[in-house]
C-alpha cells in the first residue's frame, strides 16, 4: 500500500512518539527493577524453625500468626525498624536424626534464628550456629547448656531458665515452709549427666539457707540401694527427701515411703510428667507446666484477633513467639539508623541488655551473664487426685555458671 506525501509526516511523528514511549518504558522498567532490588536490600530476614510437628497444627499456627502480626505491624509503621522491614522465613521441620547434617539458609540479610524445636534439636543447632555471627534465640532452652569450658557462648539466648533453677526453687520454698531444724536429705546418683551436679547445687543452697541436709550417694542400678534411705524414714517420723536419682528410681522411693505410711515428703528434682500422676503427694518445681492456666496470655490472643483476625489456638506458644519477637526487635532498634546489613556478632551484646520483655503476666529482664531471664515465675506442684495441683508460685532467680 502506498503512503501519500501528506500522510508521511504524520507517520513519522507517531513513529518518533512510539520510540520515545518505548524508551521511557525501558527506563521505567529498569527503575522498577532497581526499586525491587533496593526493597529487598532493606528487608531483614529472621529464620524460624518450627516445633517437631511442623507448622500445620495449633502450636505451629499460633507461632506463625504471632510472628506475622509483628511483621505486618513493622511493615505498616512507616519507618519500620531503623528503615527496615522484617521478614520471618518459616523453615520446614527438621528431625532429630537429620539435624546434624542440616544446612541453615543464612544470607547476608539474615539477622537471627528463632527456634521452637525440641531440646535435642536445639542442642545440635548450637553446634551448627557456632561461628556464624548470628544469634540463636530459643523459645524454651531449659535443657540446653550455654557454657563451654566455663565460658558463656556469646550467640545463644533463651526464654527459659536452665534446669538447675529447680534446686533454687526448692531451697526458696523450704525457707518459706520448713523449720531450719527440719529433717532434710538429698539423694543422688554419681556420674550422671545432670543429676550429680544439681544434687550438689541443691545441697549447697539448702546449707546456705541454714538447713543441715544429709547427702546420700547411691547406685540406682542396685536393687537394695535404698535400704539406708528406708532406715532413715523408719527412724524419723517426718522430713523432706529431695531426689536426684531419676524418674524410675524416685518412683521406687515413693512406693517405699507409701508402703511405710510415712509422713515423709518426696520432692523430685526433675521435670514433672504424666508418669508421676499416681505418686500422690510428690512435689515438683516447674517454670512451664502451669503457664496455660496461669500465664495470662489471653490478652495477646485477643489483640491478634481484634487487630488482624489472626487465630491463636495455643496461647503459650503465641506468648513465646511474642516474647522472642519483642526481644529481637528491641535489640534491632538499638542499631544505628540506615544500617544496611547487620555485621557478624553485632546483636549479641545488644540482646544482653534488653529489659521489660512481656511474657504473659511476667516481665522478663535478660541477664547478661546467662543470656536468659534473670528470674522466672516457678510453680510448686503437688500430685493430687492424679493431677498436678499448684501449691505455690513465686519468682525464682536463675543460677549463673555453677561448677
Amino acid at each position: 500500500m502506498k503512503i501519500s506525501t501528506r500522510e508521511a509526516p504524520v507517520r513519522k511523528f507517531f513513529a518518533a512518539a512510539a520510540c520515545v514511549f518505548l524508551g521511557y518504558c525501558v527506563l521505567f522498567c529498569e527503575d522498577v527493577a532497581l526499586a525491587a532490588v533496593d526493597e529487598s536490600v532493606w528487608t531483614w530476614d529472621v529464620l524460624v524453625l518450627p516445633p517437631s510437628e511442623g507448622w500445620e497444627n495449633n502450636v505451629g499456627e499460633s507461632i506463625r500468626n504471632t510472628l506475622l502480626w509483628h511483621q505486618a505491624e513493622i511493615s505498616e509503621s512507616g519507618g519500620g525498624i531503623q528503615g527496615h522491614d522484617l521478614n520471618f522465613v518459616f523453615l520446614p521441620p527438621v528431625s532429630e536424626d537429620a539435624v546434624k547434617d542440616y544446612v541453615l539458609p543464612i544470607t547476608s540479610h539474615s539477622v537471627a534464628i528463632l527456634s521452637f524445636a525440641s531440646y535435642p534439636i536445639d542442642r545440635e543447632l548450637v553446634k551448627l550456629v557456632a561461628g556464624k555471627g548470628i544469634p540463636l534465640m530459643l523459645a524454651g532452652g531449659e535443657n540446653v547448656f550455654f557454657f563451654e569450658q566455663g565460658r558463656l557462648l556469646p550467640f545463644v539466648f533463651a526464654l527459659d531458665l536452665f534446669r538447675d533453677y529447680r534446686a533454687q526453687a526448692f531451697a526458696d520454698y523450704a525457707s518459706k515452709k520448713a523449720e531450719l531444724k527440719a529433717r532434710l536429705a538429698v539423694i543422688a546418683t554419681r556420674f550422671t549427666l545432670y543429676e550429680e551436679r544439681e544434687a550438689k547445687i541443691c545441697f549447697d543452697l539448702f546449707s546456705s539457707k541454714g538447713f543441715m541436709p544429709m547427702p546420700y550417694w547411691v547406685d540406682a542400678s542396685v536393687t537394695d540401694t535404698f535400704a539406708m534411705v528406708e532406715q532413715e524414714i523408719k527412724d524419723y517420723s517426718d522430713g523432706i527427701l529431695v531426689s536426684y536419682v531419676g524418674g524410675m528410681a524416685s518412683k521406687e522411693i515413693w512406693r517405699g515411703i507409701m508402703g511405710r505410711q510415712s509422713p515423709y515428703r518426696l520432692w523430685y528434682g526433675g521435670a514433672p510428667d504424666k508418669s508421676f500422676l499416681s505418686c500422690k503427694g510428690m512435689l515438683f518445681a516447674d517454670q512451664n507446666m502451669a503457664l496455660e492456666a496461669r500465664g495470662s496470655f489471653d490478652q495477646l490472643k485477643r489483640d491478634l484477633w481484634t487487630s488482624r483476625i489472626l487465630n491463636v489456638s495455643d496461647k503459650v506458644a503465641a506468648g513465646r513467639a511474642n516474647a522472642l519477637a519483642l526481644w529481637l526487635i528491641g535489640a534491632l532498634r538499638t542499631l544505628p539508623e540506615n544500617t544496611e546489613t547487620v555485621k557478624a556478632g553485632t546483636l549479641f551484646p545488644r540482646l544482653e541488655t534488653i529489659r521489660e520483655i512481656p511474657f504473659g503476666n511476667q516481665v522478663l529482664e535478660i541477664d547478661e551473664k546467662t543470656h536468659r531471664p534473670k528470674r522466672r515465675q516457678v510453680y510448686i506442684l503437688e500430685v493430687r487426685d492424679r493431677s498436678f495441683f499448684v501449691l505455690d508460685a513465686f519468682d525464682v532467680e536463675g543460677l549463673g555458671y555453677y561448677d
